[in-house]
């Protein structure tokens, strides 16, 4: 039993993990995904990169509205920027001070919320 320590998790530590694993599968089921971005607007805890994001997959794209971007190379990728006009297949978007073109299928999905902090220890793994 000594020699299996490190691999040995008590009870609390499984029904944690486990009660946290149903709830992402949960949230996936009902379109909700979790990403980390590489650039674009920042908010008052540091950069789009120090956090991670929750995003609803297939959201409207309305103006106005915040969503995940994946840009074309050799941009970083993916970005958080606001939508500035949609235009059906094309959307026009805002990430700092220039206003891009970006196609529709390029968009992950509308943004709900920001995780800080957390993007910076995934940054650490290569994530």
């Amino acid at each position: 039993m000594s020699n299996l320590y490190p691999f040995v998790v008590s009870k609390t530590v499984q029904k944690r993990l486990g009660a946290i694993a149903l709830v992402l599968v949960i949230l996936f089921a009902f379109g909700l995904r979790l990403g980390h971005p590489q650039d674009g607007l920042k908010n008052a805890l540091g950069s789009a990169q120090s956090g991670i994001v929750l995003y609803k997959k297939g959201a409207d794209l309305t103006t106005g509205a915040k969503v995940m971007v994946n840009m074309d190379a050799p941009a970083k990728s993916p970005i958080i920027a606001f939508i500035v006009k949609s235009n059906g297949d094309s959307v026009d978007i805002q990430s700092g001070a220039n206003v891009e073109t970006v196609k529709s299928s390029q968009i992950y999905g509308k943004l709900i919320a920001v995780i800080p902090f957390i993007g910076q220890i995934l940054g650490v793994l290569g994530l």
